[in-house]
């Protein structure tokens, strides 16, 4: 019984190595992805919009509304938040 516990905890140990190796460049990759998604294209598309009417007119509500809009397609589709890294 002794040496079934040595094996399950080996191979428990091995599973966990197995997934830390294996897992971040999937999530990275399946990122990369949905970063190219036209979701993501529109999501940077409108933040430059309000970036251009801020400098416009800073005490506008346009520039508001339009970042509102960037924020939530930046949700709703994943996207990397490009003021963020």
């Amino acid at each position: 019984m002794k040496y079934f516990y040595i094996i399950l905890g080996t191979v428990v140990i091995l599973v966990i190595i197995a997934l830390v190796i294996i897992l971040p460049p999937h999530f990275e990759k399946k990122q990369k992805q949905r970063d190219r998604s036209l979701g993501c294209l529109q999501y940077r598309q409108m933040l430059k919009e309000s970036e251009n009417s801020y400098l416009l007119n800073p005490n506008g509500k346009k520039w508001v509304r339009e970042s509102m809009a960037a924020e939530g397609l930046r949700k709703d589709f994943g996207c990397t938040d490009v003021n963020n890294g």
